[in-house]
């Protein structure tokens, strides 16, 4: 096709990507020696078919069963500072409840799925490490942002799946505000902290569909 046909991607999953590699710099000052390690991994073919964040479950750097927790980033929408968070799968660990409390020190009101029927829990990198056994899940920002309504962002939203979402349109513009990206990497880092000094190892609820693999992965 003739005109600008390259996928950049600068939402999906450019702003994941800044993420992540912020958060390793952010890592790396750190003078205070760490517990246990902090390991980064940018994984590729999400979309056909979670491939690179499926290898990385299989073929781990270290046992499945030393990996405290995996958070995952994908899509940070740059539309200002967030009033909401989307942990779906935090819920389902005993890590929760340090979510919430780290959530609400951030001024984060946790929020669900909006489109649960849409299975987007199945659907992302985190998946992969969650079906070894890895408490996981991805950080997201809800539709509530500063200075708007719920509404505002929903809008916001939409008009992304509609019209950037896999497309080759989805490219930065001069009004993205990174603000978002921001707030939720420093959520995540101070997530990161709690799941070192976790004064035991994090696991998934009873009954829960993660718990065997779970189970297996840290039984000596």
């Amino acid at each position: 096709m003739p005109g600008d046909n390259i996928y950049n991607g600068a939402v999906d999953n450019g702003t994941g990507c800044g993420i992540l590699l912020e958060l390793a710099r952010a890592w790396s000052t750190v003078q205070t020696p760490l517990p246990h390690s902090v390991l980064f991994a940018a994984v590729t073919a999400e979309e056909q078919g979670l491939l690179g964040s499926e290898y990385l479950g299989q073929h781990p750097p270290i046992p499945v069963g030393q990996i405290a927790l995996d958070l995952n980033y994908d899509a940070i929408q740059p539309f200002g500072e967030p009033l909401q968070v989307n942990v779906n799968g935090a819920q389902r660990t005993s890590f929760y409840p340090t979510v919430q409390a780290t959530a609400q020190r951030f001024n984060l009101a946790i929020v669900g799925d909006d489109h649960p029927e849409a299975g987007h829990y199945y659907r992302s990198d985190h998946f992969s490490l969650a079906r070894a056994g890895v408490p996981a899940f991805s950080i997201d920002s809800g539709t509530l942002y500063a200075g708007h309504d719920a509404a505002w962002g929903l809008a916001k939203n939409d008009d992304y799946v509609a019209n950037r979402y896999h497309n080759f349109s989805d490219n930065y513009t001069p009004d993205m505000d990174f603000t978002s990206g921001a707030k939720l990497a420093r959520f995540g880092m101070e997530l990161g902290w709690q799941a070192l000094a976790a004064p035991a190892t994090i696991s998934w609820h009873p009954g829960d569909e993660f718990e065997p693999a779970r189970q297996k992965s840290v039984t000596p």
